[in-house]
């Protein structure tokens, strides 16, 4: 067993020593999912070769919603440079090939490269990574053949949402001209239905199986169908794709939901505007604004925020009632609040089920992005991690801080979110 680690350690010595210290650096800052901090790093980065700049431009487009010219780039750097990369890049590459086939609908694509990541880069996916590419690629298999999603739209969109029982937005929607209420949700990748509602409005239930996994870390079996056309006031989506899951799911006893809208229709709208009485508007003319403060992680929006001069990196959730903080945020400032603040049991919730993990109920957190600030009075902060995506995070925004202002607008675009007052 010495000698299986040794050698192992000494390849891995060659592969940091095979690149220059400015690649190394500014990708580990990919990898960390720092995408601020990376997107800033590259232009000052002097790269040894032309493929190191064009490899970390194109992680970059991805993730700030580029996703057709980081496909062109990475087929570009592995045509021209492949043999120079080693496949623990590769296997990144194939991962973020995934993700920019998704959202321009190209499943098939997305699927074969699924399928290469999985045949000839699995060694360099932890445990997790392994498991959650064996549930993906049963998504990406069930829609290989799905056409793409479409959209219509003419002119503005106004919508007055009106908010459930649990405080989260519901707009109306149609589906084969029956109508319902869905959950707006700018934290889920993906557009879900219960089952017993898909049956009932005549979508196609594809036979294959997923794993999906949730808030609280459970991991529901789901179904996929893809509905052929979703109809929200004056705007046509066509190919929607929709996660379909057990209704018992879903069911919170007196608060039950039937449907959500996800990742994959918000970005067809390129803008949304969501006002403080609750009113929708999807503009025909995209606002400007240079902040740049948006990202994504994988199809996990993530905002750049500022807390005591500290820059850190929040997931987005307008689905959460509640901000919450993760174990980063503790570790950074666990002075000012494992010695003033009582260890408790907080009880995290989702799709599937319920987790309870221990952390603290702290008070008066200052979050700024962009130009805007917001005291959160009460906010839970996790001494748990509930998977490891947090281990990136400072912690997940909520209503309660989106509350704050008269205006949020999110430029799917241009890759901003601004807060008016």
């Amino acid at each position: 067993m010495k000698r299986i680690i040794l050698t192992f350690s000494f390849a891995i010595l060659l592969f940091v020593n095979a690149y220059s210290q400015n690649f190394q650096s500014v990708y580990n800052l990919y990898v960390n999912e720092d995408y601020f901090r990376f997107k800033n790093a590259i232009p000052a980065a002097k790269f040894s070769y032309k493929w190191e700049s064009d490899l970390c431009t194109a992680f970059m487009q991805s993730v700030f919603s580029r996703f057709s010219e980081s496909n062109v780039l990475f087929d570009k750097v592995l045509k021209e440079s492949g043999k120079e990369i080693h496949d623990s890049i590769k296997a990144k590459i194939y991962e973020c090939k995934v993700v920019n086939h998704i959202n321009i609908f190209e499943y098939k694509e997305a699927f074969a490269s699924s399928k290469i990541l999985k045949d000839k880069y699995i060694k360099y996916l932890d445990d997790e990574e392994k498991e959650n590419l064996s549930d993906e690629e049963g998504l990406w298999n069930a829609v290989n053949d799905a056409k793409p999603q479409t959209i219509v739209k003419t002119g503005d969109t106004k919508i007055q949402m009106k908010k459930d029982i649990a405080g989260l937005w519901n707009i109306p929607v149609s589906i084969n001209k029956e109508n319902r209420d869905f959950i707006f949700d700018t934290g889920a990748n993906f557009s879900v239905i219960i089952e017993s509602l898909a049956k009932s409005l005549g979508m196609k239930l594809f036979d294959a199986k997923v794993k999906v996994g949730t808030a609280s870390d459970i991991k529901v079996d789901a179904k996929i169908s893809v509905c052929e056309e979703l109809v929200i006031d004056n705007i046509v989506l066509k190919n929607v794709v929709f996660l379909v899951l057990p209704d018992e799911s879903l069911d919170f006893g007196i608060y039950k939901i039937y449907g959500i809208l996800g990742n994959p229709v918000f970005r067809a709208f390129e803008e949304i505007r969501i006002s403080k009485d609750n009113v929708l508007t999807i503009p025909k003319v995209l606002s400007v604004n240079n902040s740049n403060n948006l990202s994504f992680s994988g199809f996990t929006p993530v905002l750049l925020m500022t807390n005591n001069n500290d820059t850190m990196n929040f997931t987005f959730d307008s689905g959460a009632m509640a901000t919450m903080l993760y174990k980063p945020y503790l570790d950074k400032y666990s002075k000012d609040i494992t010695g003033k603040y009582e260890l408790i049991d907080i009880t995290v919730g989702g799709a599937g089920g319920r987790k309870t993990v221990k952390g603290y109920n702290i008070k008066d957190v200052t979050l700024s992005t962009g130009q805007s600030t917001g005291i959160i009075p009460n906010v839970r902060v996790l001494a748990e991690y509930l998977k490891k995506k947090e281990s990136h995070f400072f912690g997940n925004l909520g209503q309660d801080y989106i509350s704050q202002f008269s205006e949020m607008i999110v430029n799917f675009k241009d890759s901003f979110i601004q807060f008016n007052k």
